[in-house]
């Protein structure tokens, strides 16, 4: 009877946490400069506070031909805000000042929790153009960039990505540098 009931405990737990991981979806919110605040104006280009999916907010920053994008909060101090690519890039196609972040969420009790984001950068240096997806970890304390996958080079870079943020992400340790998942393709330093 106790090995039955230590069975049917350990099914139904299993099955909690297999109903929790359907619930994890994407949700996709804009990022666009004119619906934001502009908090510091530079030479090199700004940085605005922008509206973000559930009251998340969003620091997008530009600078040295490179954008900057973190979350949540106290967004402007995390790690992710001084986190970039090592090359040229931008979240805007050719001269589209809008980009899209797809966020990754589970549903608790009604209320949607962001977990983490994917949004694709534009890459253009030296002569050379790219795409790659930036997956980035976000929790109430803090929020850090965890891999980035070229997009052009991999397939199904997306579906890697959602696999990062899903399994990897929730228990990246933000101490750590990103990791390049697939085939580096552009990130081939």
């Amino acid at each position: 009877m106790a090995v039955l009931v230590t069975v049917v405990v350990a099914l139904a737990l299993a099955g909690g946490t297999l109903a929790a991981d359907h619930k994890r979806k994407s949700r996709y919110t804009s990022l666009d400069p004119a619906d934001c605040k502009i908090l510091k104006t530079h030479p090199d280009g700004n940085s605005f506070r922008c509206p973000g999916l559930s009251g998340t907010a969003v620091y997008f920053a530009e600078g040295h031909h490179r954008a900057f994008l973190s979350f949540g909060a106290r967004a402007e101090i995390q790690r992710s805000a001084t986190q970039t690519l090592f090359l040229s890039n931008t979240p805007f196609e050719g001269r589209r000042r809008r980009a899209t972040i797809e966020w990754r969420v589970t549903e608790r009790f009604g209320k949607v929790l962001p977990y983490a984001t994917i949004v694709r950068y534009f890459i253009a240096s030296d002569g050379k153009s790219g795409q790659v997806l930036v997956v980035t970890r976000l929790t109430e304390k803090e929020a850090c960039q965890v891999a980035h996958i070229d997009a052009l080079a991999n397939s199904d870079a997306i579906m890697m990505a959602r696999r990062v943020a899903d399994q990897v992400a929730p228990k990246f340790d933000c101490r750590s540098e990103p990791r390049i998942e697939g085939t580096p393709g552009i990130l081939g330093r």
